[in-house]
């Protein structure tokens, strides 16, 4: 796709949302004050017309105004949670102003005990989802851990970027990243990759703008019953769910400017498109351009996604959503140790590098194009059974992705590397649910069948390579490489391209039995066929690596609410694997490599909803693992363990009205417990022993400062290995950052500033993180 047109597009779209908001009529106007029964101001009082789009809310003093409203006769209907509705006719006149001035039937004392009620809320960790499950259950009645980063948290902490958003998630690290922008987690002793939407395998081998994320769902654990083994990791899954089209019409522009030559617009649009409701619109869109701390790297992100929602009738609903994201970026990697014995018993700090330069420069850059299509049909039988069809497309078109990799030889000598990507994948994916909620033999049965199909094409793929140059890292000067360098050293080479496809077909079952009110347990199971059509030599026609694997993975778990519906103990046993097409010596295909979790704890929620904790001790064994014959060393035994075990704790709170907090720990323990001898007993790379995170804001409910507030929160990561010899140490590091804000509902000031304390810290493949920074953001609503 052309890049000066798509900057296009996305102008036209921002034009065309300005213009929607201040486009009008020559029309009439409605204005009034709204007050108590005893005659105090109503703030926060929803106003609409019915059969429009047209609404508004109260201000402090009561006050509301409706602008450019076709002539005609309306019914205005008041509304807000916990009170009773007030509806009136009025007719518009064009040109004129009608004052329309109404009294609540509840006075101030019972106004403000119902705000009060709404807002005890767990803003930061709401953990009702029907997508963990694939069913609905909620937190207390499910043996499996699970964290949530919501979109309020992410808008108070100026969240522009994913790998930022999940500092947020208990027990996980995520500042490991590829050059193209892709991010991975750390979880629970295994690396997890970002490849879940809305419950849907979601390939995004690049960066994710959060743009249209309403939330994020770390699954913990190997998940591969409900999720697929293919997708998931050991340690879990992260599932990002994106925003959906809401009943009511307004616009949300919004801005964030600061360090490193940040400039961000965002725009989410919504609105009704029938006077029914029953077809419901929303659009997401963004425009991001940054640099980098070092002398060199840039970002220049384009994101647009429309959804629509179709109500046909009470029992069929469809929901449709695309995703189109351009990125062009400079492709700055990390760092790699040529010898690491050279560096045996030092970290990462005791390199000599300059932590701001990236050796490199910006010729060295990728664009590619990430797109997801999203349709969704949900059917209510009864009030028992319940239908949902999913379908979702997407891939990436990325044929020219330039890299520069850097090998560090010694105290000043670093040998540098070029190559070149190219990638386009496309992934299509059907499923189908059924759930049920019965009674069978007296008990409480909540039901889920599945079925899933996956279908994977790699398009014609190739990677190139050769060494470039040699050379003193401590010397001043930008030492940057080159376009026309880069082509010259690539142009020589030789390209293989291949494609593949691969295929995955599953079934599942689970049920949630009570066997009192009080005690539930979980049996499930998923069946998977893969089938894999190995890798073409387009040069050669030929085919290599073909196999395909049949393999159930099991899940049980038991729940008992030691106080219903406030504490409740649980435990779980989950399964994940994965495929190889690896054979023995006797040229007998390897069956799949396998880990297993046993794990329990306690779940605690208050029935205020005032505050939720988790507390579980985990423990993954890894088997089936290949390891280097030593006998034989062209060939392998599948022999090999890892351990992951640990302690994982999570708090999310709001115990007064306006302070809200958010503390996690994760205390993991990992080892190769059998494995090839450079690793036998070495802990995994970039796997911190200790993690902490946590975050607290408070804002001023009431009085001439109400929306006021201030934030601060930070990291802690132990130190961890570069690789999995463990000669070579990741330093620990604390990371800090605070927020003041003023959100007045409308309009939202916010300030930021990142790594307070300027610490320098690396991520696992030896990359250096952001220095200090500085954001603002501006926001302003249209209803």
């Amino acid at each position: 796709m052309n890049s000066s047109l798509w900057s296009k597009n996305i102008y036209f779209t921002f034009l065309l949302v300005l213009a929607s908001v201040t486009a009008f009529a020559q029309t009439g106007t409605i204005k009034g004050t709204i007050k108590t029964s005893d005659g105090q101001p109503a703030a926060a009082i929803t106003i609409g017309l019915l059969g429009t789009t047209r609404g508004t809310i109260t201000n402090e003093q009561g006050h509301y105004q409706l602008t450019k409203i076709e002539p005609g006769t309306y019914t205005l209907k008041l509304s807000a949670i916990g009170l009773i509705g007030y509806e009136q006719s009025v007719k518009v006149v064009g040109g004129q102003t009608l004052v329309v001035n109404l009294s609540l039937k509840q006075d101030a004392r019972q106004l403000a005990d119902v705000v009060i009620s709404t807002n005890h809320r767990l803003k930061f960790g709401d953990k009702t989802s029907d997508m963990v499950a694939r069913m609905p259950l909620a937190n207390l009645e499910n043996p499996q851990v699970y964290s949530v980063i919501s979109s309020e948290l992410l808008r108070e902490q100026n969240i522009v970027d994913y790998k930022t958003a999940m500092r947020n998630a208990s027990g996980t690290s995520t500042i490991a990243q590829a050059g193209n922008g892709r991010s991975y987690t750390m979880m629970r002793g295994f690396i997890t990759g970002n490849w879940m939407r809305n419950g849907l395998a979601a390939y995004q081998f690049s960066a994710i703008d959060p743009a249209n994320i309403d939330r994020i769902e770390v699954i913990k654990g190997p998940s591969g019953t409900l999720f697929s083994s293919s997708v998931i990791s050991y340690g879990g899954l992260i599932n990002r769910v994106t925003k959906k089209p809401l009943d009511t019409a307004f616009t949300e522009l919004s801005y964030t400017g600061g360090s490193f030559g940040l400039n961000r617009v965002t725009a989410d649009v919504n609105t009704p498109l029938s006077n029914d409701k029953k077809v419901l619109f929303r659009l997401n869109a963004a425009a991001d351009h940054n640099g980098n701390f070092q002398d060199a790297g840039f970002e220049h992100n384009y994101f647009i996604a429309p959804s629509l929602t179709y109500k046909a009738s009470n029992k069929l609903t469809f929901n449709f959503e695309a995703e189109l994201y351009q990125r062009h970026t400079g492709s700055i990697n990390g760092f790699n140790l040529a010898d690491n014995t050279y560096w045996a018993g030092k970290s990462y700090k005791d390199i000599p590098l300059d932590y701001n330069r990236s050796y490199q420069g910006n010729d060295i850059d990728t664009k590619l194009t990430n797109y997801n299509v999203y349709l969704q049909a949900n059917y209510q039988f009864s009030k028992q059974w319940k239908s949902q069809t999913l379908f979702t497309l997407n891939g990436v078109y990325a044929p020219h992705q330039m890299f520069l990799d850097k090998y560090i030889l010694d105290d000043h000598q670093m040998i540098r590397q070029v190559g070149l990507l190219s990638d386009k994948y496309h992934q299509t994916e059907i499923q189908q649910n059924f759930t049920g909620d019965v009674q069978l033999g007296g008990m409480r049965h909540r039901l889920l069948l599945g079925f899933d199909y996956t279908a994977y094409r790699q398009d014609p793929y190739y990677y190139v390579s050769t060494n470039f140059d040699v050379i003193n890292y401590t010397q001043p000067g930008n030492l940057f490489v080159s376009r026309s360098a880069f082509d010259k050293a690539i142009d020589t080479l030789k390209k293989s391209p291949s494609d593949q496809n691969t295929f995955n077909s599953a079934v599942y079952f689970a049920d949630v039995i009570n066997i009192t009110d009080r005690l539930n347990v979980l049996a499930s199971v998923r069946i998977d066929h893969y089938d894999d059509h190995g890798f073409h030599d387009i040069n050669t026609n030929t085919y290599t690596g073909a196999f395909s694997q049949t393999k159930a993975s099991p899940k049980f778990g038991a729940v008992y609410q030691l106080i219903k519906g406030t504490l409740s103990a649980f435990a779980n046993y989950q399964n994940g694997f994965s495929y190889t097409n690896a054979k023995a010596e006797d040229g007998k295909l390897f069956k799949p490599e396998q880990a297993f979790q046993y794990e329990g704890g306690f779940k605690m929620e208050s029935a205020n909803n005032k505050w939720s904790a988790t507390l579980s001790y985990y423990d993954i064994l890894v088997k089936d693992k290949l390891r280097t014959n030593p006998a034989n060393t062209n060939f392998y035994l599948q022999d090999a363990t890892q351990s992951s075990k640990g302690l994982e704790a999570e708090l999310v709170a709001n115990p007064v009205n306006g302070l809200n907090i958010l503390l996690g720990y994760g205390y993991n323990i990992s080892e190769f417990t059998k494995a090839d001898a450079a690793i036998q007993g070495k802990r995994p790379y970039g796997t911190p022993k200790h993690l902490i995170n946590g975050w607290a804001s408070y804002a001023l409910r009431k009085g001439s400062l109400k929306g006021f507030g201030l934030g601060f929160g930070g990291n802690y990561s132990s130190s961890s290995y570069g690789d999995d010899t463990d000669l070579v140490t990741v330093p620990s590091y604390v990371l800090l950052s605070s927020t003041a804000f003023y959100d007045r509902g409308k309009y939202r000031i916010g300030l930021k500033v990142d790594n307070l304390t300027n610490v320098y810290y690396w991520g696992p493949f030896m990359q250096p993180q952001p220095t200090r920074s500085y954001s603002l953001n501006l926001s302003y609503k249209f209803y």
